[in-house]
């Protein structure tokens, strides 16, 4: 149980807020109060600010459905198709260069491995470059171009 809900566990009964308290002079608990109270008020401002912006922006959608209702237009005519604007950025790929690598196992095997100059390693490879002090690029073959 992580503290917020030990908290709320705790809050959520006036017996065990009796408990709690028990020991708690009168004017250390008005303390507590006041304090709780000034944080309602924060949070109740903050989501009246929430919801006063989410209203702005539906009115606004509105008035430009209304807008492109009245011209003849639609969404298939702007070549968006629908309204998921996340999959109209292009996504970032991540740039990973790969190689084939090649080592010698403890048994005196040779293995060849694909893969990137960082991440994981086969504990073959890593007991490898262990016990000969070498680099992972040092046992790089080559490139590999996709």
């Amino acid at each position: 149980m992580n503290i917020f809900e030990e908290v709320q566990h705790r809050l959520s009964s006036k017996t065990r807020i009796r408990q709690l308290f028990k020991d708690v002079h009168a004017e250390d608990l008005e303390r507590i109060i006041s304090r709780l109270n000034d944080v309602l008020a924060e949070k109740q401002e903050s989501r009246a600010k929430d919801d006063e912006k989410r209203q702005k922006k539906q009115e606004s959608i509105e008035a430009i459905k209304q807008i492109m209702s009245d011209r003849g237009v639609s969404m298939n005519d702007l070549g968006v198709g629908s309204l998921e604007l996340d999959d109209a950025a292009p996504k970032r790929r991540r740039n990973i260069q790969k190689y084939t690598f090649e080592y010698e196992t403890e048994t005196g095997d040779r293995v060849k491995w694909e893969g990137a100059t960082t991440g994981r390693l086969p504990r073959d490879f890593q007991a490898y470059l262990q016990r000969t002090g070498k680099k992972r690029l040092e046992c790089a073959l080559g490139e590999i171009t996709e």
